[in-house]
Order: structure tokens, then sequence, then C-alpha cells
């Protein structure tokens, strides 16, 4: 459990104790055979009691919204906007900013074996997002420079792109990208056209993923 669903469910839990604590404090207070200033004091304190119970319920209320979503999060107002506002163009820029926390350039992802290292700190939600990007800027840039870094890839960054794919049910794109990495020599056309026909079906994916999934970041 993360440190922001951790907070926010023990605020719940200690709202629901002061809750119980000002019914406890109230029964008493009017049942209590004693004098009466026992009797106001016991009073007073359940009112006092639920009022920190409805501060506790605000706080887990404005923890809830506030709990950043790395997709939906927006600093300008310090809230997480609509899942329904998000865009492609949304997931498209804070994708650029997770690659650029493993590497310089999506040049040195393909050629720098930085998918290939077992102890990569990744979320698994995050690993079809990082397949489908990296797929999709290849057909969006389209430069030779771009299906030369596919051709430069390990075969084991290849794999771990296919791999995400399938996270994502997609069993027969993955299996396309393996047949072209694992066929030498690699067939560059054969690469571009799979990615270049399919760009707005990864674009697709990519969007619907991220939605589908969007408490997972």
């Amino acid at each position: 459990m993360d440190k922001g669903k951790r907070n926010r469910l023990i605020v719940g839990i200690a709202s629901i104790i002061a809750a119980i604590l000002f019914v406890v404090f109230l029964v008493v207070g009017i049942t209590y055979n004693a004098g009466a200033f026992a009797k106001t004091a016991l009073i007073v304190i359940s009112v006092l009691v639920l009022f920190f119970a409805v501060e506790l319920a605000y706080l887990w209320l404005l923890l809830e919204e506030t709990s950043p979503n790395y997709f939906l999060f927006n600093s300008n107002t310090n809230r997480n906007i609509s899942p329904s506002k998000l865009t492609f163009q949304n997931i498209n820029v804070r994708m650029n900013r997770y690659l650029s926390h493993y590497a310089a350039s999506e040049g040195k992802l393909w050629t720098d074996k930085v998918l290939d290292d077992p102890a990569l700190d990744m979320d698994d939600a995050f690993k079809p997002l990082v397949a489908y990007k990296l797929l999709f800027d290849l057909a969006e840039r389209d430069f030779e420079t771009g299906w030369k870094c596919f051709e430069l890839a390990s075969a084991e960054t290849v794999e771990f792109i296919a791999a995400g794919l399938e996270m994502n049910g997609d069993v027969d794109f993955a299996k396309a990208i393996r047949k072209i990495k694992n066929t030498p020599p690699v067939n560059l056309a054969h690469i571009r056209d799979l990615l270049v026909k399919n760009k707005r079906y990864l674009q697709n994916k990519m969007f619907r993923y991220t939605v589908d999934n969007i408490n997972k970041f």
C-alpha cells in the first residue's frame, strides 16, 4: 500500500473511532446518574469529540482528492483532474517525463540495454505503457535513426517490449515484433511498415490501457 492510501486509511479509522466515542460520551452524559456538572462535562466532551470526528472526515475526503495520480494530478490546482478529461496528449507528455528518468533519450533506451537490467526499478503497471510508447514514437517520428535503433537494440530489450504488449493481451502484435527482431538480418522495412501502418492502433491502445488502469498510477 502506498503512503497516500495508508495515510487515508489511518485518518478514516480515526474518524470512525471518534464518531463512536461521541456516541459513547453522549449516551453516558445523558444517562449517567451524577451531578449536573459531571453530566454537562460529558456532553461537552461528546460535542468536542464530534467536532474532531467531522474534521477527520473532512481530511479523509481531502486526502482522496489530493492523493496525486501520475496522469491526473494537476500541480497548479493541487488536485486530480477527472479521468474523463484525460487525453492522449496528457498521457504522452507524462510518459516523456517518465522515460526521462531512465535515459537521456529514447534512443538510449533502445540501444544502451537500459531495459535489460534485471534490477530495473519500474512498476509493472507502466511496462505496457512503455512498450506502446516506444513503438508509437518510432512510428510517429518515422526517422531512419529510429528504425536503426530497433535494429541495434538487444534481443532482451525487444523482448521487454514484447512482454509489455502481452501484459495487455496484445499477443499477436508481440509475436510480430519478436519475429522481425529474431529473423536476421533485421528487415527495417518490415518493422517500419508494421508500426507506421498501426500508429493509430498503438495510440489507441496506449490511451485505453491508461484509462482502464488509472487507479494503478
